[in-house]
């Protein structure tokens, strides 16, 4: 069972939320919501203890960006309530995405790129960004979610040739009426004739808050760290947005 040991909170611009980073050419890259209640991407650049060392390196449209990488490229995800999009960090282009809701999550796979629609019922796509073709992926079935309990939040990290993982948010409300985000890991197979989604509890962080919802992974000197997005309340209220970082053991 994955947990997490507190490394830092980052020092970030003023209620911005939702810092995803990512390796990319030499160099760490984060893109976050700007603003609680905006829906403007910023683009910043990290050094390798988490410090923010440019804080304007440019803006797109959007909200709660995911980034990930496919084919050697940079792609960053609009999460826009079902207007998503991706963005090539390279070229500029964006490439609409034919899928309703958000907190979708990629998994780069060799030449393939699937997309995790929803988790349970475990639903996937392999999508062609080139020809915008999209097609639905037999996979095995894990029940059913009636209340959306589990939603994406990462894109998958390979952890061997055939098995990626990622983790999620669990959305629920407690009997005193808190709205809860805890953590959980996802593992998807590709052995067999049908991928296979495994949903893992994991020790959630001793100082997390309500919402706690798990952005990007990213490995450095041989340690795998995890990037969250968090606060006590729901968003898009004045309150305190934490950026934290933690070493995933």
């Amino acid at each position: 069972m994955d947990t997490f040991n507190y490394i830092k909170t980052v020092d970030v611009k003023r209620d911005s939320i939702f810092y995803s980073v990512i390796h990319y050419k030499n160099e760490i890259l984060g893109f976050c919501r700007d603003r609680y209640n905006s829906n403007s991407i910023r683009f910043v650049k990290f050094n390798r203890h988490f410090d923010i060392v440019d804080d304007n390196a440019a803006m797109i449209e959007g909200e709660d960006p995911r980034c990930f990488i496919h084919r050697d490229k940079l792609y960053i995800l609009n999460n826009f309530f079902s207007r998503m999009t991706l963005f090539d960090y390279d070229s500029k282009i964006i490439i609409k995405l034919p899928f309703p809701g958000k907190n979708i999550s990629f998994i780069s796979r060799d030449d393939e790129l699937y997309i995790i629609h929803y988790i349970k019922p475990f639903i996937m796509y392999r999508v062609d960004l080139h020809t915008g073709g999209v097609h639905t992926v037999d996979v095995s079935e894990n029940g059913r979610d009636e209340q959306l309990l589990y939603r994406g939040g990462t894109p998958g990290y390979k952890l061997s040739d055939d098995i990626y993982y990622g983790y999620g948010h669990k959305t629920y409300i407690t009997n005193d009426d808190i709205l809860m985000h805890d953590i959980f890991r996802w593992d998807v197979d590709f052995r067999g004739g049908k991928p296979t989604m495994e949903i893992k509890d994991v020790v959630q962080p001793s100082n997390s808050r309500c919402i706690c919802d798990p952005t990007s992974v990213i490995k450095m000197d041989n340690k795998t760290f995890l990037l969250t997005a968090e606060s006590d309340k729901s968003w898009f209220c004045d309150q305190d947005y934490i950026t934290n970082v933690y070493q995933v053991m």
